[in-house]
């Protein structure tokens, strides 16, 4: 066959379609896959896309859903048929993700405004509830299958005027809870076009015992007195995701300041290692529980020894410990990580 070209089998194409998700996505929404536009989708794409469906009829939940319907038709079309780079898809994900909770946001606290009066500040000012993406989203890395890990933090304390129907007021915490609880509703539930994103907030001070939302200061004080050092690992990868005004209002100095005095510390914590260590040891323990009796889970990509959980434990374990004293090497971004890593000569 060396001898005669043509008689050598070529491998079938790979095609999107051969996908089961593609099918179904291009018979129930043919008519609507025209209205994403060519190429990889960024946020203002996909905020396009979800204004063009609710034009013609649905309402936003529904309309959310299908974008992310869509956008993942035009990924598999991407990924599978166009040989797409691995950081088009985790780009996209991450606009899909920022472009529908900024959405959903404005929404919520549109309809909460109504219930309950805006919230305003001493001088007058609206204040914000800020979504804090976490993990791959607050690293842009989410892949196709990605929960988004949030926690919700908001300015000041204060009390909203009521509503203009004589409704009472409420105080700041359950204002921005009930547009929290809203939130949920609109990206997290499951409706007959399916969720737009699984939502995790067990990140939040407190974990699940804890409130959904903080305040500013909450939050201070709990990662002064109550952090752990599990926690700085989580927070290394934070990041603002919505809404957009707050980012370039720069109204999120305070924030960030205290997120970076948390994670990074200037001198190397030896009493930082046995936290690790436990950590580390949990991570392995998780995934000899899910391997158990199932031999086929023995090499998981993800959570097996040498799986991506443990390349970005590694990768944060030498930010945390490192980046208060090279802070040239601090970035959200795992891959970014690593060049910057061996670059410095922290590691091979």
């Amino acid at each position: 066959m060396a001898e005669h070209p043509a008689l050598t089998p070529h491998p079938p194409q790979a095609l999107a379609e051969h996908s089961r998700f593609v099918q179904r996505v291009r018979r129930r929404y043919a008519a609507e896959l025209p209205l994403l536009l060519p190429g990889a989708p960024n946020a203002d794409d996909i905020t396009a896309l979800v204004q063009r469906l609710q034009q013609g009829g649905r309402d936003l939940g529904s309309a959310l859903r299908v974008a992310r319907q869509l956008v993942l038709e035009r990924l598999a079309v991407l990924d599978v048929e166009q040989a797409a780079p691995l950081d088009t898809v985790t780009f996209t994900m991450t606009f899909l993700a920022e472009a529908t909770l900024e959405l959903a946001l404005a929404q919520a606290q549109a309809e909460a405004d109504e219930r309950f009066g805006v919230p305003l500040s001493a001088d007058g000012q609206r204040m914000d509830l800020w979504i804090v993406g976490m993990g791959k989203l607050g690293a842009r890395e989410l892949n196709v299958s990605s929960d988004i890990d949030l926690i919700y933090v908001y300015d000041d304390e204060g009390q909203t005027p009521g509503a203009a129907d004589g409704t009472r007021s409420v105080s700041f915490h359950e204002y921005f809870a009930w547009v929290a609880k809203r939130l949920y509703a609109l990206i997290g539930d499951t409706t007959d076009d399916g969720f737009v994103f699984r939502m995790d907030l067990a990140l939040r001070p407190n974990g699940n015992s804890g409130p959904p939302v903080v305040s500013l200061g909450m939050l201070e004080e709990y990662l002064q007195v109550q952090g752990r050092e599990w926690e700085r690992f989580a927070w290394l990868k934070s990041r603002v995701v919505a809404p957009r005004a707050a980012l370039t209002r720069g109204a999120l100095p305070v924030l960030r300041s205290l997120v970076t005095a948390f994670v990074y510390r200037r001198y190397l914590d030896y009493g930082v290692f046995e936290g690790l260590r436990q950590l580390h040891r949990k991570i392995r323990e998780e995934a000899q529980r899910r391997a158990a009796g199932r031999p086929e889970r023995a090499n998981d990509v993800k959570l097996s020894r040498g799986g991506i959980r443990e390349i970005e434990f590694i990768v944060q374990l030498m930010l945390v410990v490192r980046g208060g004293q090279f802070p040239e090497i601090r970035t959200r971004s795992t891959l970014t990580a690593l060049k910057r890593l061996a670059e410095r000569g922290l590691m091979k």
